[in-house]
């Protein structure tokens, strides 16, 4: 009987011990995740024709028109070419 116990003991220990990783894990997560929004809140809400924006692929551009019924914007790239993209898409504003 005592090896059972002593097994018993550990596997316990073992499942407390994830169980508090699992939930220091997710409150560090959350706050990061939280931050994360609060950022890309704030740049959609000040984007404005004009401004040089960059895209989380790499693309540069200039935002040319907000539609704000359709949540997109109209950016022009280096070719003078104008795309229509997700307002969402835009991971920075170049100053």
């Amino acid at each position: 009987m005592s090896i059972w116990n002593s097994i018993l003991g550990a596997s316990i220990v073992v499942l407390v011990f994830v169980i508090a990783f699992a939930i220091i894990y997710y409150f560090v997560g959350a706050k990061g995740m939280k931050s994360q929004k609060e950022h890309f809140k704030k740049l959609h809400q000040s984007l404005a024709p004009g401004q040089q924006v960059k895209f989380s692929n790499g693309l540069y551009g200039t935002v040319k028109v907000i539609n704000q019924k359709k949540d997109t914007v109209d950016i022009e790239v280096k070719s003078g070419t104008v795309i229509e993209v997700s307002r969402y898409a835009i991971s920075e504003i170049i100053k």
